[in-house]
């Protein structure tokens, strides 16, 4: 049914793998740091209408993501069951997320909503085609405990890359103060030009992730001739056995809850810096690249940790009430007037350190998901008998999603709760506007991080059962 794929794998196989992470990077910080801000901000769309666009996309995503991952697990082609998929959703994606960042000029806020819903959903779901083929190659690359740690690790350190040259080309070269717009971010000239670059770089990332992994087809799972042809009921049949394992259940609940935490931070940070904090707009650029770089750092550390902590619910738990205690601390600290005040020179820096210790966390919890759904993809193939790792990483996908949609709902929620006014300044801003950003961000954060670790308390898939599962698998085969 498979061909036994290589367990070690060469560092340039590595590399070529983990380099397709860079659009997911690109696309998830364009969408968590820009997009909310963009047709708010800038085109003047309100946060319910802003939010209510995403929450179709997100409808979408829950019935393309499974379609893509079941269709992908039954593909046949001499080039494998990921690798079309790849190659295919190259141009399609790069393109719509260009669109979706130069709508045309002079729209009323009714075509301004209706051209985010369809481009947020053609962005997702052309994303998708190639997402979850890309990341289903974390679990058949090699079946290895500690490989998929170290795999899962340099994907989440490529997808830092991602993020970091957003923050660094986007915020520096195209959103740079001019006369007409001191705030750059402000300027809408600037992001059809910010799209068009970035969009290069999602296509470029795409094609080198396939055809630098593309030697490495023979050694891949490949589809069952036995399998059922495609169909919707297959999809809802396969999705309903993902999620009768317990561990899934357990790892898809703890992504979502974290991507829609991290999704209101995202959103909500340029108004916290800008807003709460008062921080310049040269300053916030360079305190995004220090977050991205503590994150780097905590994917980097996950492989050696994981060696020391041999349960991977350990890391997982531990990441989240890492991030949970240097991500609120400043704010709480503020709330109780125990920190600088607003515009502080001190005050800066003390914000980035903290939020670039903080991202160690994410940077750990991230590497741990990826490598979970991977083990419990083997959970699958010893009860069911056949490989599906699209089905799990569709979740995945998802709940990665999660970050640039639910994120993005609650905090058009909060802007307008807040009523945090289109082009606020801090001259022009409500006290009590303030006041509820900074609650949001803060206690309300600790309590979303609360209800996560919870959720992924109940992961019972431990080391010796994965060793134990793999036995079973290679006497059966």
């Amino acid at each position: 049914m498979t061909t036994e794929n290589k367990s070690v794998l060469s560092w340039r196989v590595r590399f070529m793998f983990a380099v397709g992470q860079i659009p997911e990077g690109v696309q998830s910080t364009s969408f968590g740091f820009f997009l909310l801000f963009f047709y708010n901000q800038v085109l003047g769309l309100s946060g319910f209408f802003a939010s209510l666009a995403i929450v179709v996309a997100l409808l979408v995503d829950a019935v393309s993501d499974p379609v893509i991952g079941s269709w992908s697990d039954g593909f046949r082609n001499r080039w494998g069951r990921r690798h079309p998929f790849m190659y295919a959703a190259a141009a399609p994606f790069a393109i719509c997320f260009y669109f979706l960042f130069a709508p045309p000029a002079g729209l009323t806020e009714t075509e301004v909503f209706i051209w985010l819903v369809v481009f947020s959903v053609l962005t997702r779901t052309t994303q998708s085609v190639y997402s979850i083929p890309h990341t289903s190659l974390t679990a058949e690359l090699s079946t290895d405990y500690q490989e998929r740690t170290l795999l899962s690790s340099l994907r989440s350190i490529l997808q830092s890359v991602g993020m970091l040259m957003v923050f660094l080309i986007g915020l520096q070269i195209f959103f740079g103060a001019t006369p007409e717009y001191p705030n750059g971010q402000l300027n809408p000239e600037a992001y059809p030009k910010f799209a068009l670059m970035f969009a290069l770089i999602i296509f470029v990332g795409v094609m080198l992730t396939a055809y630098g992994t593309h030697s490495h087809i023979p050694y891949l799972p490949q589809g069952s001739a036995i399998r059922q042809r495609f169909s919707l009921g297959q999809v809802v049949r396969e999705a309903a056995r993902a999620f009768d394992l317990r561990s899934f259940r357990s790892v898809v609940l703890t992504a979502v809850l974290f991507g829609m935490t991290m999704g209101m931070v995202s959103a909500l940070s340029i108004y916290l810096g800008t807003l709460y904090f008062q921080f310049s707009l040269e300053l916030i650029g360079l305190s995004f690249p220090a977050s991205v770089f503590g994150s780097f750092v905590g994917a980097g550390l996950a492989t050696p940790l994981g060696r020391y902590f041999k349960e991977k619910k350990t890391l997982l738990i531990g990441g989240l009430i890492w991030y949970a205690f240097w991500n609120t601390l400043p704010i709480i600290l503020s709330l109780l007037g125990w920190f600088p005040k607003p515009g502080a020179p001190t005050l800066f820096y003390l914000v980035m350190t903290s939020n670039a210790i903080c991202s160690m966390g994410i940077g750990v919890l991230t590497v741990m998901i990826g490598s979970m759904i991977s083990d419990i993809t083997d959970q699958h193939e010893e009860r069911h008998g056949d490989r599906s790792e699209g089905i799990y990483f569709a979740a995945s996908s998802f709940a990665s999603k999660a970050i640039g949609g639910f994120g993005i709902v609650i905090s058009g929620v909060v802007v307008d709760l807040a009523g945090i006014q289109r082009s606020a300044t801090i001259e022009t801003i409500n006290p009590e506007s303030l006041q509820t950003l900074a609650l949001a961000m803060g206690p309300g954060v600790l309590l979303m991080i609360g209800v996560t670790v919870i959720a992924a308390s109940f992961y019972d898939l431990s080391e010796a059962e994965h060793s134990r599962i793999r036995d079973v698998i290679a006497d059966r085969t």
